[in-house]
């Protein structure tokens, strides 16, 4: 009987879909095909939280929930792009590396829910049900928006939405003073720097009397704003709480405490999801705005050596692992952020691709952490708990030292590529003594991730096996393992991927 429920709801549902999907096409054409992918998420979102106040549901039933979403949302995506029905309007802005984005977005979600599901554990305080979907797919909602905005005060909701949720998400170990405490601290300083974002916004207004991100690159363009102080003043503002955000040095020090003090699941999806959009609308800041004057290149410089010196240094002193991992996520926004300043269009493709790496390296290393933490109960969540791998499973202590040899930028592996291209182009453009500082930095940077493979295969403590007997752990096994071949793709397709990348940017 309950079966027959579920799938009249899934029918009635589906029609009422269908019904103003096609009704929303009759009316408003072009517009409406191009925003279908965003109606066919609010819609499923609505649906979902219907759908969950009537009936308890499991991790089985969220996940399924957003297969279906992502499956009507990538197809649609898809048509967009065949159409190639593009959107570049006083507020909304669709392009053809916008949806790539968003699709990549999407899959890294449902790859992190996988991973919730598969290694749930029913003792512990967080696991996928439907609170949680709602909180991510509400973040998703505002990521949407931040990647479609082609205005300032768009930007800013949509920035305001996805960090609200992330608050919450942050504190959901509600029996944890860490992690009540990591939400609060994210809290009050988020609110500093959206205070901060949104000043710079006012004065951007008050200026040019538009936020539109064309307008004001045609005005800047027209006219003389060389010694415009308020203007500086506002794009600095801006700047600074998108580096907040972004975790980059100097206002990097929230990052560590968030990571430790949040639980492994949110921290796994803080370290992948919340900083490409963010970094997307950056790179259409630095294109449209802040390239137009050449003070905000050396800023960027500036700020991407501070970034990867500070974490360089800390990371050698970190214990913890997660902390590790957000010293190591500080250290390769620097390494962006450097290619972003450049102000070509390759090295923007440079940029894009080396984040790729950066996810695929991230989440193979956050998904065995995952695993030797959910199979061991003594697990204590410092470095050398990698040491269990080394008796247990062969072929996933292996994927793990290639995915720290390729954050670590070690040839013949994929962070090298991505580092090697970022010190081409540097020596290109004739910035000898940054290529030769950032040399030496990633040198120094290969000291803590070669701590963390000595701890797998050369610690002298003896590690007693975990034993992989839960009954879906063969299928985590399994995804790790195509996530680890993916990450192979980087180094057999390098220019296909990068010719790809760069044709979007055009």
């Amino acid at each position: 009987m309950k079966t027959i429920k579920d799938i009249s709801c899934i029918i009635i549902i589906s029609y009422i879909y269908w019904y103003i999907y096609t009704l929303g096409i009759f009316l408003y054409g072009s517009v409406f095909f191009a925003f279908s992918p965003e109606f066919i998420f609010i819609y499923g979102f609505i649906s979902i939280f219907i759908y969950g106040l009537f009936k308890k549901m499991n991790g089985f039933d969220c996940i399924v929930s957003y297969s279906i979403i992502l499956y009507m949302i990538i197809k649609q995506y898809i048509k967009v792009i065949e159409e190639n029905i593009f959107f570049n309007n006083e507020h909304w802005y669709i392009s053809n590396l916008s949806i790539n984005i968003k699709i990549l977005l999407f899959l890294s979600v449902f790859i992190i829910l996988l991973f919730m599901v598969l290694l749930e554990d029913k003792n512990s305080e967080i696991f996928l049900n439907f609170e949680l979907l709602m909180l991510i797919l509400l973040c998703m909602f505002g990521i949407l928006i931040i990647i479609s905005s082609n205005n300032l005060f768009i930007l800013y909701l949509g920035i305001e939405l996805q960090s609200l949720s992330i608050y919450i998400l942050c504190c959901l170990k509600r029996y944890s003073n860490k992690s009540l405490e990591c939400g609060l601290k994210y809290f009050i300083f988020g609110s500093y720097a959206s205070l901060i974002l949104l000043l710079g916004i006012s004065f951007i207004y008050l200026i040019f009397g538009t936020l539109n991100f064309n307008e004001i690159n045609l005005l800047i363009n027209t006219f003389n704003y060389d010694n415009n102080l308020l203007l500086h003043l506002g794009l600095i503002c801006i700047l600074l709480g998108f580096f907040f955000k972004l975790a980059i040095a100097p206002f990097h020090w929230w990052l560590p405490d968030i990571f430790e003090g949040s639980a492994d699941n949110i921290t796994f999806f803080l370290a992948i999801i919340p900083k490409l959009p963010l970094f997307f609308i950056l790179y259409r800041l630095n294109l449209l705005i802040f390239s137009n004057f050449i003070f905000y290149s050396y800023f960027f410089i500036f700020c991407g050596i501070l970034s990867i010196s500070i974490g360089v240094i800390l990371a050698l002193y970190v214990v913890k692992l997660k902390k590790l991992l957000a010293y190591s996520s500080i250290v390769h926004m620097g390494y962006m952020l450097i290619a972003l300043s450049l102000n070509l269009k390759i090295s923007a493709a440079i940029s894009f691709y080396y984040f790729l790496i950066y996810i695929v390296a991230t989440i193979n290393i956050f998904s065995i952490y995952l695993l030797i933490k959910n199979t061991h109960v003594i697990v204590s969540g410092n470095i050398t708990d990698l040491a269990y791998l080394k008796n247990s499973n062969k072929f996933l202590s292996i994927i793990t030292i290639i995915s720290l040899f390729s954050l670590a930028g070690i040839p013949p592996f994929m962070g090298f590529y991505g580092k090697l291209l970022i010190f081409n182009f540097l020596i290109f453009t004739g910035n000898y003594i940054i290529c030769f500082v950032l040399l030496l930095l990633s040198i120094a940077s290969c000291i803590y991730y070669i701590r963390l493979i000595r701890f797998i295969y050369f610690d002298d403590k003896s590690e007693e096996p975990i034993s992989f007997q839960k009954r879906k752990t063969v299928y985590v096994y399994i995804l790790i393992n195509i996530i680890f071949f993916i990450n192979l793709t980087f180094l057999f397709f390098q220019e296909p991927i990068l010719l790809y990348i760069i044709s979007l940017l055009s």
